[in-house]
């Protein structure tokens, strides 16, 4: 057998040993993703990432902050706050954080919030914000902010060609603009409220991966189970597709002494099949001597 040059085994031991180095961090890496994020009031798991839990336990996009006992949350190059977090409905509270003082001194910044990751609350909608309207013009539900011009807020787009700019809020329904003058007090009091939406990352497959003595985790955004031994192996997540999921959601369910359940009720393992508000509990009934 002929001898490999000096040169070449050298290089072969540092690829060995980078590669070795990458899979011990890999290991340690996934050992955490077991804890939780905590800040504050807030605790999260999969599929969230941040604190303690190393990037790898979370989706890109859901990588959570802390200051101050505070926690944020950075998409689209904005700072949102995080008010809430139910993971067992897979909902989060959310405001933009600069809209915590004055509305007129906000960025005016238009940013949407990914489309493959969040939805909207069913209780929430968007309103757009128009600035920089022409003077000349009357419009509904509007006020001056320095710097940037008459602002107006409205359901439509009826002035999309009579402004500079625009972007979109998100408010509860029951917010409506007034008709005339806006109330930027009425405005800034539902923006700090803050808004609702789902995270449309499914846990059935990390459920799965569990089951398996797995760890749920990603590999950019894919999600993959890895199993811990002697070097991690981890294998991409099956995740069911919109027949599988409308077979499962389509199937009635029972709670209890309640059967023939359908939406809008779910349970843990159901929880894309209905409202976000009408999880099915099992109480026990206490009898009275």
């Amino acid at each position: 057998m002929h001898n490999l040059p000096t040169f070449c085994l050298f290089l072969f031991f540092l690829f060995s040993l980078f590669h070795n180095l990458s899979c011990a961090s890999s290991e340690n890496e996934l050992g955490w993703c077991q804890a939780k994020f905590q800040c504050g009031n807030i605790t999260a798991g999969f599929p969230f990432s941040g604190g303690i839990r190393p990037k790898v336990c979370g989706h890109p996009l859901l990588k959570l902050q802390c200051l101050n006992n505070i926690t944020s949350l950075f998409l689209s190059n904005q700072e949102y706050s995080v008010l809430h977090i139910d993971q067992t409905s897979n909902t989060l509270r959310l405001y933009r954080s600069e809209f915590l003082g004055s509305f007129c001194n906000t960025t005016f910044a238009a940013t949407t919030l990914p489309p493959e990751i969040f939805e909207l609350s069913p209780n929430y909608k968007n309103l757009n914000v128009f600035y920089l309207c022409d003077p000349k013009l009357s419009y509904r539900s509007s006020n001056p902010c320095p710097g940037s011009g008459i602002v107006s807020v409205t359901q439509n787009l009826d002035y999309q060609n009579s402004c500079q700019g625009s972007f979109t809020i998100n408010v509860p329904k029951s917010f409506v603009p007034e008709e005339k003058k806006l109330n930027l007090t009425h405005l800034e009091s539902a923006l700090r409220e803050g808004f609702e939406v789902k995270v449309k990352i499914g846990e059935e497959a990390c459920q799965e991966c569990l089951s398996s003595h797995g760890i749920c985790a990603f590999e950019n955004t894919t999600q993959v189970c890895c199993k811990e031994d002697s070097s991690p192996r981890c294998n991409k997540l099956h995740l069911p597709d919109a027949n599988e999921l409308h077979k499962l959601y389509s199937q009635p369910f029972s709670c209890g002494d309640q059967e023939e359940l359908l939406y809008p009720f779910w349970i843990p393992s159901r929880e894309g099949c209905g409202h976000p508000n009408f999880q099915a509990r099992l109480y026990r009934r206490i009898r009275r001597a």
